[in-house]
């Protein structure tokens, strides 16, 4: 059954019933016409009663009658009426309570369409107490109800949410938008319908965002967010990502629908965390992970196409002196003014990174690459040549480069990294300040290096390791004074392996300290021998201590430890120290030569004159001994100017007390020439050659001359430093800070 009910609350409602074939309609005139069809209905009753009456045994005598006809019409008005009355009874009373609940939620819903507010409208849904048309009618007003708060709740979420919704037709043009555009992009509400999309994005981005709203599928979302630089009011561009559902054919919406944020922030953070991740935050240069990254890809790139690349590894040679001269901060300027100079110095392809420290890299690409890599080493080392001018003090920059080409490394199979270092390696132990390229000769170099190292490791627990002894002479007199112990290395395959090759491998790994520690007992047992034996007693033992052991926490430890495992007493062991010591801390370094000095030892500054020389520490810090570098002592007798220097010294040592020893005396001259500058003792191949106790020592306090087969004792050993010629053409002063451990004297 169709109804149409009309209310005060809003226009007539055609409502369908679950019985239209009826073809019932109830409209406003429900009760006159129920009054005509029931009243009619009793007055047809009244007229087809008389014979009705006949045939149910009234004699038509009486049925026939006109009063009788007439009471029955008057009987059938009068149920007709009663069942009207009874009707509208009923059924308007349910009408009124109908009506009532319609005018109430119609109020309610025309208020919450003005505030939005919808809290109310569950409240006022209709009861259904019946399924009846009526009941029918109730129902389906309170589903109408329900799909309007539905869009009114839809309506006001998209309206209210933080994204931007976005609908474009096919053409691309703006037929719909949120009110959230102001706040995204600064536009009024509805001011940018009509207008084209595209005009929003960025030049750069507008042909990938293009192409990305094509493929999307018809009525599926895109498979991930479209991430590009939207056109604020104000003129800036907004980074943010828009999600794209195609609904073009969709009849509710006939468009793209693109949902937009702001994602600026977000990248702004995200590129705060790249370059945090990615680039050196002193330099503001790439970082050793990002260098990583830009290698891989030239390596692929010569994989796949051939293309040729070279490798700079830059290490600065005197960043920790700078540091303890202008402090961490000028150390900082000048790696800040490096790095500038640096890039000065290379192309706008090339790349420099900071990969630690005082280490930098640069990658080189392209067909010339491998023929630009030289030149532009000698650019960098021209441009650092110039004086840097922190706190008031000029700086001279100074480094040692290692340059590799993809060709060398490809012949030899090591990476490029590894080969730049290597070739760096070569280039500081060859006097710094210089580049070297790298070479096939190298790697077989540095994997024998690296052997050389792994079976140090185990020499000492092999006791692969001996002593051998080199006599201080006193040159007044000729007799022993002491001996000055030098570390050997007897290994099983390679035989005795000179102090040069193993020492600084030492160094640098940190073996140095436990090896030094064994010297240190080694010795002090062997002079602790001496003294029962010898006629008269007192005759030391030096031992060297390098720069990294002296550095070590534990070496009063170990100096007192091998005293008392020994019972020699201190003052008959002496510790030299180079001078390169005096470029690390020198407030930490006079406290613990002050704190050596209250355990006994006596000190002895080494190869004066080749490293940091300074008259001031010369005074300030305890030495006994000062040990005149063989530099000064070669050909003594006839060089004016080594003559000049070595009386300077001897004159500077008498002055303040300290001990003379001369190093490297190989001749007679030279001898003669000592003992008359004043110089109380020596060590040299003329005087003696270092080795094993048993064979230097026998009798400590005899004379050398009185030796049997002088000359003999302590002979050379094939493979050893000691091998060169007594007076080698081309020798020259050591690089400054070599641990004396690898010198003969």
């Amino acid at each position: 059954m169709t109804a149409q009910l009309q209310t005060s609350a809003g226009p007539t409602t055609e409502l369908e019933s679950p019985a239209p074939g009826r073809g019932f309609r109830l409209t406003a005139r429900v009760f006159w016409d129920l009054a005509i069809y029931m009243v009619g209905l009793g007055l047809v009753v009244g007229l087809v009663f008389p014979p009705f009456a006949t045939a149910l045994g009234v004699p038509s005598v009486h049925a026939e009658r006109m009063w009788f006809r007439a009471a029955c019409l008057i009987a059938g008005f009068l149920v007709g009426a009663l069942s009207y009355a009874i009707c509208r009874w009923v059924v308007g009373g349910r009408l009124a309570v109908l009506s009532a609940h319609l005018r109430r939620v119609a109020e309610t819903v025309a208020q919450a369409g003005r505030t939005g507010d919808w809290s109310a409208s569950r409240s006022a849904r209709i009861q259904v107490d019946s399924d009846d048309q009526l009941g029918s009618t109730a129902q389906a007003f309170n589903s109408l109800l329900d799909a309007l708060e539905a869009g009114q709740h839809f309506r006001s979420l998209i309206r209210n949410a933080s994204d931007v919704i976005t609908i474009v037709d096919a053409a691309g043009r703006i037929t719909y938008q949120t009110p959230s555009v102001g706040w995204v992009l600064g536009y009024p509400p509805g001011a940018l319908v009509g207008t084209d999309l595209h005009a929003l994005i960025h030049p750069d981005d507008v042909d990938a965002f293009t192409d990305q709203i094509a493929e999307s599928s018809i009525g599926m979302p895109a498979p991930a967010p479209i991430g590009c630089r939207m056109r604020h009011r104000n003129g800036s561009w907004r980074w943010t990502e828009t999600v794209v559902n195609n609904l073009l054919h969709d009849p509710a919406v006939g468009g793209v629908v693109l949902s937009t944020r702001d994602v600026s922030d977000r990248r702004d953070l995200e590129e705060r965390l790249r370059t945090q991740a990615f680039y050196d935050p002193l330099t503001q240069l790439p970082n050793r992970t990002l260098f990583l990254e830009r290698l891989r890809a030239a390596e692929e790139a010569l994989d796949l196409h051939g293309t040729p690349m070279s490798l700079l590894y830059l290490d600065m040679d005197n960043l920790k002196a700078v540091n303890d001269n202008v402090g961490h901060e000028g150390g900082d300027r000048l790696l800040q003014v490096v790095s500038a100079r640096i890039l000065d110095c290379l192309r706008p392809a090339d790349v420099l990174a900071r990969l630690e420290g005082d280490e930098f890299a640069v990658l080189l690409t392209g067909p010339a690459s491998e023929r630009e890599a030289p030149r532009t080493a000698e650019r960098i080392l021209a441009a650092l040549t110039q004086p840097v001018l922190i706190d008031d003090s000029f700086i001279q920059p100074a480094a040692s480069l290692g340059v590799s080409t993809s060709t060398a490394c490809e012949s030899s199979g090591i990476g490029m990294l590894r080969a730049a270092d290597v070739a760096l390696s070569i280039a500081k132990s060859s006097g710094k300040g210089r580049y070297e390229a790298f070479q096939p000769r190298h790697h077989a170099a540095q994997l024998d290096r690296e052997r050389l190292q792994a079976d140090l490791e185990h020499a000492l627990d092999e006791e692969q390791l001996v002593l051998h002894y080199q006599p201080l002479v006193n040159l007044g007199s000729g007799r022993i004074d002491g001996y000055e112990a030098l570390l050997r290395w007897q290994h099983p395959e390679r035989g005795l392996v000179p102090p040069g090759d193993f020492i600084p491998l030492a160094e640098a790994s940190g073996l140095i300290v436990p090896l030094g520690r064994w010297v240190l007992r080694e010795a002090t047992r062997q002079a602790a021998t001496w003294q029962q034996s010898a006629e008269p007693v007192g005759i030391h033992v030096s031992v060297n201590v390098s720069v990294r052991q002296f550095l070590h926490p534990d070496l009063l430890h170990d100096v007192a430890d091998a005293l008392h495992r020994s019972a020699l007493p201190a003052h008959l062991l002496t510790l030299e120290i180079t001078e390169s010591l005096f470029a690390s801390d020198t407030s930490a370094v006079t406290q613990k030569l002050e704190r050596l000095k209250d355990v006994g030892v006596r000190l002895a500054l080494d190869d004066f004159g080749t490293g940091y020389s300074s008259l001031s520490y010369l005074r300030r810090f305890p030495f006994d001994i000062l040990k005149i570098d063989k530099s000064f002592i070669e050909d003594i007798d006839v060089n004016r100017q080594n003559q000049a220097v070595a009386s300077a010294i001897v004159t500077l040592g008498q002055t303040l007390g300290l001990g003379l020893v001369a190093e490297g005396i190989e001749t007679p001259g030279e001898l003669r020439s000592l003992e008359n500058l004043g110089v109380h003792l020596g060590q040299g191949f003329h005087l003696g050659r270092p080795g094993p106790a048993a064979l230097v020592c026998p009798q400590p306090g005899m004379r050398p001359t009185d030796r049997r087969n002088p000359g003999s004792v302590g002979a050379p050993m094939r493979g050893h430093v000691d091998d060169a010629p007594p007076r080698p053409m081309t020798a020259r002063p050591p690089v400054p800070g070599r641990p004396r451990h690898a010198a003969d004297g």
